[in-house]
């Protein structure tokens, strides 16, 4: 009997057992069959093809983004989000067969690193897996840390032609962006090198402005140029140097006895013989202009037997005055400004490049501050010159005015 009982136990608990298998089989057929339901009901999740990479070009108060995208041709717009993503910009896509880049600018941004973030959608509004990007928007700090090329001297040559003299360009400068009035009083507009020194010009308009700006980018990617506040200035005329003649006042420095006279400095006659003075090393000499003039600038050529080396004038000063004393005194004379000649290449005395000597045939164009009072009676004071000399000596001068 206790056998028989003790397998009874045995099969009931088996029995048992099978149901509460079943029963859980069934329980997690009927759970997975939802779960599936309800996977379905949403449809396959669907990812476009992200942006295969990102070039941020910096610009100002602004950036250009190069978005190159991959090979999925069912996108159809990029959203770029930026600040922290609380800003946002949308560009419509159309796909070519090639690989496609989209530019897409994002402007009114303020000086500084930004971060960006990326989605491609198709069609139907799917998003796609996130692409980020960081660049650097410049503005007006970095704007005013910019100066325009220093523009020397703006005149008309001898040839009739609009000739500009330029100071040397910074190191970072792309070029300078000039405008000026044609003889037709059209705007034109070029572009000056970085490398050149002068710029010569054939249809100027006679006593019309021009304006200019030196451009830069602050790195190589940036995708537009800066420049400081646009420079203006007027194409002068030489004055005339049939009205010019000495003025030889109690403390002049005279002439050395060389046969070199002062009145060779105006004489439109750029080789020797110029003007060389007696032995005084600093000195002075006057000429009377023959009429009061606020000029603009002036030239000053070395004799080009001795160019940069011997006597020739390096430093110098320049004033003016409508009533020179009659004693040869300074008070009657206003400082116009103080000047050095410069040899392009900076070699030792003695040796000059192709460049110095053509730089310094042309003449070496002096600028004088906007404002200088008008004046009829000028006056150099020599400080100094290229070979140490005991004597001074200047081939030609012209002087320019837009007083007209």
């Amino acid at each position: 009997m206790i056998k028989i009982k003790f397998m009874k136990t045995i099969k009931y608990f088996a029995l048992l057992l099978v149901t509460c298998f079943a029963f859980c089989l069934a329980s997690c057929t009927k759970t997975t069959g939802d779960a599936y339901k309800k996977f379905e009901k949403g449809g396959e999740i669907t990812y476009p093809g992200r942006a295969d990479s990102v070039f941020v070009h910096p610009g100002n108060n602004r950036v250009q983004l190069a978005i190159v995208l991959g090979n999925d041709p069912l996108v159809t717009k990029i959203r770029v989000f930026y600040n922290n993503m609380q800003d946002s910009t949308e560009t419509p896509v159309t796909r070519t067969l090639g690989v496609d880049t989209v530019n897409i600018i994002v402007d009114k941004l303020t000086e500084g690193n930004y971060n960006f973030v990326i989605y491609t959608y198709d069609v139907k509004g799917h998003k796609s897996v996130v692409t980020n990007a960081s660049g650097v928007v410049y503005g007006p700090s970095y704007t005013a840390s910019l100066a325009n090329r220093n523009l020397k001297l703006a005149y008309f040559d001898d040839d009739g032609k609009a000739t500009i003299d330029w100071g040397n360009a910074a190191s970072d400068e792309l070029g300078v962006e000039l405008k000026y009035i044609n003889n037709s009083s059209l705007t034109k507009t070029i572009i000056v090198p970085k490398s050149e020194i002068y710029t010569k010009i054939s249809d100027v308009k006679p006593n019309s402005q021009l304006t200019f700006r030196s451009l830069f980018k602050p790195d190589s990617t940036a995708f537009e140029t800066f420049s400081p506040a646009v420079a203006t200035a007027y194409f002068s005329n030489g004055l005339n140097k049939a009205k010019f003649k000495s003025l030889i006042l109690p403390t002049d420095v005279l002439e050395g006895g060389y046969g070199w006279l002062e009145e060779f400095l105006w004489d439109d006659n750029y080789n020797p013989p110029g003007f060389a003075t007696e032995s005084k090393v600093p000195c002075w000499f006057t000429f009377d202009s023959g009429i009061s003039t606020a000029i603009t600038g002036f030239k000053v050529w070395q004799a080009n037997d001795r160019l940069y080396d011997q006597q020739s004038v390096k430093a110098f000063e320049l004033y003016g005055s409508n009533n020179p004393n009659a004693d040869g005194s300074w008070g009657s004379w206003t400082k116009i400004g103080s000047y050095e000649s410069v040899k392009p290449s900076g070699s030792a005395v003695g040796t000059n490049t192709d460049a110095d000597v053509a730089f310094a045939l042309r003449g070496e164009s002096f600028p004088v501050i906007a404002g200088t009072p008008k004046f009829r009676y000028f006056r150099f004071k020599l400080l100094s010159n290229f070979g140490n000399g005991d004597f001074m000596t200047m081939e030609e001068f012209s002087f320019f005015t837009n007083d007209h």
